[in-house]
């Protein structure tokens, strides 16, 4: 099983490789958001990225490819760990999240932010719709749930 450092990168790694630096701190700060504030999330950082439909990577139905990647990352994650730069960066962002050497998203952090998505992913659910939009960082937009 990965420790709690090396799921919370996997999960940014997963949900935001091709974003900004300040797009993977927001997915981690959302995530111990969600662990901090959103009991029915889970309570624990496992509980929370793999609570089922929370995020993508961890859903068979979401692409077979792109779960089968993670999983195969996380089965082989010395080597898996030792290749990939982007793996590296984010556990480094993950690491820096829970021991405090790196803020959590200010704006997201101050919402309780729990929910975000890809632009285009949009057009396939409708849950933004009753939510507050925050802000937007690459591709992801963040909402939080209206007060």
């Amino acid at each position: 099983m990965l420790q709690d450092w090396q799921l919370m990168g996997l999960c940014i790694e997963r949900e935001a490789r091709g974003e900004p630096y300040g797009g993977q701190v927001a997915v981690g700060t959302v995530i111990l958001e969600r662990v901090d504030h959103r009991a029915w999330d889970g309570r624990t950082i496992h509980e929370v990225i793999l609570k089922p439909w929370q995020f993508s990577w961890t859903m068979p139905e979401a692409g077979a490819d792109y779960y089968n990647e993670a999983v195969k990352i996380a089965a082989n994650w010395i080597d898996e760990y030792r290749v990939r730069k982007s793996l590296r960066d984010c556990c480094a962002i993950a690491n820096g999240l829970l021991f405090g050497s790196i803020p959590r998203d200010p704006e997201l952090a101050e919402a309780h932010c729990c929910q975000y998505l890809t632009t285009a992913a949009k057009k396939k659910v409708k849950w933004w719709k009753t939510m507050g939009f925050i802000k937007k960082i690459g591709a992801h937009e963040f909402y939080a749930e209206a007060a």
